[in-house]
């Protein structure tokens, strides 16, 4: 979860099936630790010394008593271009074939899965061999498991550990301008992406483009109230500090594993995104560190406990914090152990939730002590907040972008409202008192329990929630709508980093009854295809008139970084 926007790297290069994989199971919120070193392990390994000081075994994790599904992996070939990973496992089902992991290089014709054993690993090369799948014929062969990079780095000789900057930069990439100067940048770099949407736009038109309806443009970007400290929501990574060789730090990794650079610094410095609070909170945590007898995780031997900590806190003051634990090492009594620790040190504490996550298999939350969940109030309405729900990371900044949101769309009293990707129906509730009614669509079926809760706690009762992929809701929907001469039917999208389905995109563009969609991105980069799709001309796949762009303007939700939320109107 990098805290700056990039365009992907795969995308700039000739790609080798072998190096180049992006993983697109990676979840939606972004915070400001670097992920990759406290999600499911691809390459971690344990040290193998040739003498004393010999080299490292690239493939020794694959040696050891930890299970890895790396040794259980296929390449397919001639996958798709615009296919993902959810699709690639939603496909491996239709083949009664369970994958543990799937990584799918961006826009490129392969994809690597991982299985539980070798038995589904041979059904999975016997049944997928010569495959139709959108008229390609897939290809299958066994693929090598991923190698350390620390050892790639030593046999290539390059020496990458002291190529670190410092995490305040790391964090808060743009920490050294003025606000102004930060606005202006983000403002240049919108623009600049807009003005590639009006390019691929018109080569998809081929002739006869509308230019007039497409003059892609920004038209401001909004401050946020809160400039230092903001973050409601961070995630520390527990490790060693290679610099100082400091056995136990909490904070952020200074580089990332792929490279081979994973020392991890103190958030003390990180004041523009980490407020005083949690800066407080890690001190605390590694004070009870130092009373465990469990070690930390060491991501280069893949072993240890304790790996992470996720710390939240609302404007009221209320603490959520959520250790994250290695669990193959612990037997039932040792778990019992840590969870007693737990709630015996933070005995004091005052309005603190406390939660256990578990990786290292299939990934678990328990709930140690305290309230069950957090109350956050966001433009005067409470919103129930749990270890794992995705709430805006800036409180007072989601204020400022849903304001705009409502603005953007014109809402009134004839207006309903589709609120597609729904989550645990924040946007919905915000809005409902501005239009007829509002319908939530969200996949995640806990997500909806969760928003049903947050309309029922609110006392919304124009609200109704679905729950289900959008492009088989969002029809069922808006057949039940009423037709009258006055029905303004408005689709607000807000979803994950990487954009929506095409089949929803081409669900939007189906169902001429919506006659506006307002887009919310926080990574405009990554949802090119579906700007394009939703304007394109129309064809057997993207059925309906084309939506035309109206307007766009940003919200800077996440100061001193590189990341911002654009608004985009479009009517039919």
């Amino acid at each position: 979860m990098s805290a700056e926007i990039e365009e992907p790297a795969l995308k700039k290069q000739k790609l080798d099936p072998e190096t180049c994989v992006q993983n697109q199971e990676t979840e939606c919120d972004i915070s400001a630790s670097v992920k990759e070193n406290h999600s499911e392990p691809t390459a971690q390994v344990n040290t193998v010394e040739s003498g004393t000081n010999g080299p490292l075994d690239p493939l020794a994790y694959t040696k050891t008593q930890h299970f890895t599904s790396e040794i259980y992996k296929i390449c397919i070939e001639n996958v798709p271009k615009y296919v993902n990973a959810p699709d690639v496992r939603k496909f491996l089902k239709k083949h009664d074939l369970e994958a543990v992991k799937v990584k799918r290089a961006f826009k490129t014709s392969f994809a690597y899965v991982t299985f539980r054993d070798e038995e589904t690993r041979q059904k999975a090369l016997k049944t997928l061999e010569n495959v139709q799948w959108k008229k390609n014929s897939l290809k299958v062969h066994i693929a090598e498991p991923d190698k350390n990079p620390f050892a790639r780095n030593e046999a290539r000789g390059e020496k990458k550990l002291q190529d670190y900057r410092s995490v305040r930069e790391k964090t808060a990439p743009l920490y050294q301008m003025t606000m102004s100067e930060q606005l202006e940048f983000k403002l240049s770099e919108i623009q600049g992406v807009l003005n590639n949407y009006k390019k691929s736009l018109k080569r998809s038109w081929q002739s006869g483009f509308p230019e007039e309806h497409y003059n892609f443009s920004i038209s401001e970007i909004k401050q946020s109230p809160v400039l230092m400290g903001y973050r409601n929501k961070c995630e520390f990574t527990i490790g060693k500090n290679t610099d100082t060789n400091e056995e136990t730090c909490i904070g952020f990794v200074k580089g990332s594993f792929s490279l081979g650079n994973i020392s991890i610094e103190s958030p003390d410095e990180c004041t523009e995104t980490c407020s005083q609070v949690m800066i407080e909170e890690v001190k605390k945590f590694k004070h009870f560190l130092a009373t465990s007898t469990l070690p930390v995780y060491d991501n280069i031997a893949n072993t240890g406990v304790w790996k992470a900590l996720q710390i939240r806190t609302t404007e009221q003051q209320d603490i959520m914090i959520t250790p994250v634990v290695d669990k193959r090492s612990l037997d039932s009594e040792k778990l019992e152990e840590v969870k007693s620790s737990l709630k015996d040190f933070y005995s004091d504490k005052q309005k603190c939730s406390m939660f256990l996550k578990l990786v290292g298999g299939k990934e678990e939350v328990a709930h140690i002590d305290g309230p069950e969940f957090m109350l956050e109030k966001l433009c005067g309405y409470d919103f129930q907040i749990t270890s794992g729900s995705f709430f805006q990371v800036n409180t007072a900044g989601a204020e400022v972008l849903y304001q705009t949101i409502r603005e953007t769309a014109r809402l009134d009293d004839k207006t309903i409202l589709l609120d597609v990707c729904c989550g645990t129906g924040t946007i919905g509730i915000i809005l409902s008192k501005y239009v007829k009614c509002v319908h939530g669509i969200e996949i995640v079926e806990s997500a909806v329990d969760d928003a049903k809760k947050n309309a029922e706690r609110n006392k919304i009762e124009n609200v109704t929630f679905h729950a289900g992929n959008a492009k088989s809701v969002v029809p069922r929907v808006v057949n039940n709508i009423p037709k009258s001469p006055d029905t303004r039917i408005v689709a607000i999208v807000d979803p994950p980093r990487n954009g929506l389905h095409a089949d929803v995109i081409a669900c939007l563009r189906k169902n001429e009854m919506i006659a506006e969609v307002v887009y919310v991105s926080c990574d405009i980069k990554q949802i090119s295809d579906n700007i394009v799709n939703l304007c394109c001309p129309t064809s057997n796949r993207y059925l309906g008139d084309p939506f035309r762009f109206v307007s766009s303007v940003a919200v800077d939700l996440f100061p001193h970084t590189k990341r911002f939320e654009v608004i985009f109107h479009f009517q039919r």
